[in-house]
């Protein structure tokens, strides 16, 4: 098995630092199914994956000009 590293918020390495063993090899191979599926998908799955993220945004509230001023902000 080999490692990587991710980069997450400070929240979530905290919960990973305190959880058990257990649910640490758990979210390990969870993540390594993700990592395995979202990198062997074709052009079109990540196509269908970014217009799904996209109309979640937009349900969200999230709209274009809102994520220009995101983006802008200093």
């Amino acid at each position: 098995m080999d490692r990587i590293i991710l980069e997450v918020d400070d929240s979530s390495a905290k919960k990973w630092m305190y959880a058990s063993q257990d649910k640490k090899e758990h979210l390990s191979k969870s993540i390594g199914q993700l990592i395995d599926k979202s990198l062997s998908a074709s052009d079109d799955d990540f196509w269908e994956f970014v217009n799904k993220i996209s109309e979640e945004a937009k349900s969200n509230g999230l709209t274009e000009e809102k994520l220009h001023q995101l983006l802008n902000e200093e």
